[in-house]
């Protein structure tokens, strides 16, 4: 989570990290429609993406996380004003097999049995 993170850095995660499961994107708030292109264009084994008061979300961006992601199984959204309500019902059309969340995770851990 980091304010300041630019659609540069975010397209070369995506780009370099194609194997990633995990992004937490919340309050990254410079992110705009060329970093959530990226994220859908590079980001197919993604399961859990967070993007809970991301400012620079939009119908769009959602749209690009919604036709890209296609290993998409959780989607923490909340408190993203640019995005209308019909484009999250459109993704929920589209998408029946994400499980958008309310909640916000402020702390990923890797996930170990032995804990």
């Amino acid at each position: 989570m980091c304010r300041s993170v630019s659609d540069a850095s975010i397209i070369a995660i995506a780009k370099g990290c194609t194997l990633l499961e995990e992004w937490n994107l919340a309050l990254c708030h410079e992110v705009s429609i060329s970093g959530w292109q990226a994220v859908g264009l590079y980001c197919q084994n993604l399961k859990r993406l967070h993007v809970n008061r991301c400012l620079n979300l939009t119908d769009n961006g959602l749209r690009a996380l919604r036709d890209g992601c296609r290993s998409l199984s959780i989607l923490y959204l909340n408190g993203c004003a640019r995005v209308a309500p019909l484009a999250l019902e459109l993704f929920k059309f589209h998408r029946g097999d994400v499980c958008i969340k309310e909640e916000e995770v402020m702390c990923i851990k890797p996930y170990s049995p032995f804990r």
